[in-house]
C-alpha cells in the first residue's frame, strides 16, 4: 500500500483546521476496536502495546472525544468510538479496493462509454452493440445520444462522444469500422398495385410511377445521396423529403408516395405500409460505421473497438477480412 496517509476534512467552524491520521492509526483503531484489547490487537498488527497505545491516545486528542472505556479485562468501545469504527471501516474499504479499481478503469473494464447512433442506425445495429457491451464489458456504464453523422463527427472532434455508430463518407481524422451493411427495400402504401397479396416478383424502380418520399439532405446525406442516384436527381427532386423515418413511413402511409429504406426499418412494423424487394439491377446497400477519435484517451473505448473488430454483429453485418480478423480503417489529416 502506497498511501500513508489520509487527510481527512472535518466540517465545523472556521476555527477548526484540517487534521490528518495515518492508515498506521486508522488500522490500530480498528484493531484495538475489533479485538476489545489492546494486547491482542497489537499483537494482532505484530507490534508492541506501548506504541498502539500512543497511537490510540493521539486520535483521542485529535479528536477530543474518548474511543475507549479502558476496562481491567481490555477495553470497551464508546459511543462516539463506534460511530469513528463505521467511517474507518467505510475508509479503509475504499482504500483497499482502490488498487484493483484503478487498474480496472485503466483496462477499461469499467468507466464510462459516451455512445451516439442516428435514428435509422438505432434500428440496424444500435442493438447489437449494447448487446456487446453487456457481454464484454458488464462494469462499464453507456451514456446514449441520437445524433445525426454530422454532429457525430463534430462531438467526436470535441472528444464529446467516445464512439458514434455514422453513415459514410468518413472525415479525415478519424478511425473506423464497417459494423453493417443492407439493403434497401421499397415502401409502398397498403393499397398501392404494388402492394398486393401473392406478388413477391422483385420491383424496378422504372416501373414505379409514384413520387418518392426521400431524405433531407441536411438530415441524411448519405441515403439521399444514394437514393437520388437510384431515382434520379430530377425526379428526387420534386419529392417529399423528410429527416426522419417515422415520418416518411407515415406520409407513406397516408398514399403521399413510395419510399427506399435500409431493410432494418421494416421491423417498425408499421400499419399500413407493405414493403417490396428492389430487383438486382436496382439493388443496392447501405452501410453503417463504428467511428472513434484515434486521441481518445477512453480505456474502455479501446477495448470496445476490439471487440467489435473481432465479432460479426448479427446476421446483417459485414466486415472487412484480413488474416482472420477485421481490417480497421483510419483518416488521418494530410
Amino acid at each position: 500500500m502506497y498511501i500513508t496517509r489520509v487527510v481527512v476534512l472535518v466540517p465545523g467552524p472556521p476555527s477548526v483546521i484540517t487534521r490528518a491520521w495515518s492508515l498506521q492509526q486508522l488500522r490500530g483503531f480498528v484493531a484495538v476496536a475489533e479485538e476489545q484489547h489492546f494486547g491482542r490487537a497489537a499483537a494482532r498488527l505484530n507490534m508492541t502495546q506501548p506504541p498502539l497505545t500512543r497511537q490510540i491516545q493521539a486520535l483521542e486528542r485529535a479528536l477530543d472525544v474518548v474511543l475507549f472505556e479502558r476496562t481491567g479485562r481490555g477495553a470497551r468501545i464508546t459511543a462516539a468510538g463506534q460511530v469513528f469504527l463505521d467511517h474507518c471501516h467505510r475508509v479503509l474499504a475504499l482504500l483497499d479496493a482502490a488498487p484493483t479499481a484503478t487498474r480496472r478503469a485503466a483496462d477499461g473494464r469499467t468507466g464510462t462509454l459516451r455512445l451516439a447512433f442516428t435514428a435509422i442506425g438505432a434500428y440496424a445495429i444500435l442493438a447489437d452493440v449494447l448487446d456487446l457491451v453487456h457481454r464484454h464489458l458488464p462494469d462499464v456504464t453507456v451514456e446514449l445520444t441520437e445524433l445525426v453523422s454530422p454532429d457525430q463527427f463534430a462531438a467526436l472532434s470535441e472528444l464529446r462522444i467516445d464512439l458514434g455508430l455514422v453513415r459514410p463518407p468518413i472525415p479525415e481524422g478519424y478511425a473506423s469500422l464497417l459494423v453493417h451493411s443492407e439493403d434497401l427495400v421499397l415502401a409502398v402504401p397498403a393499397g398501392h398495385p404494388l402492394a398486393q397479396a401473392g406478388d413477391d416478383a422483385p420491383v424496378a424502380l422504372t416501373d414505379v410511377a409514384d413520387d418518392y418520399i426521400g431524405y433531407s439532405p441536411e438530415g441524411s446525406r448519405y441515403l439521399h445521396d444514394i437514393c437520388a442516384a437510384m431515382i434520379g436527381v430530377d425526379r428526387y427532386a420534386v419529392s417529399q423529403l423528410t429527416s426522419q423515418v417515422p415520418t416518411m413511413l407515415a406520409l407513406v402511409r397516408a398514399g403521399l408516395g413510395c419510399a427506399l429504406i435500409p431493410r432494418s426499418i421494416m421491423t417498425m412494423g408499421v400499419h399500413g405500409v407493405r414493403y417490396r424487394e428492389l430487383a438486382p439491377a436496382d439493388a443496392h446497400s447501405v452501410t453503417l460505421h463504428a467511428c472513434w477519435s484515434p486521441d481518445s484517451p477512453n480505456p474502455a473505448l479501446h477495448r470496445l473497438v476490439d471487440v467489435l473488430a473481432r465479432e460479426r454483429l448479427g446476421s446483417g453485418a459485414v466486415t472487412h477480412e484480413s488474416g482472420g480478423g477485421c481490417e480497421i480503417g483510419h483518416t488521418r489529416p494530410k
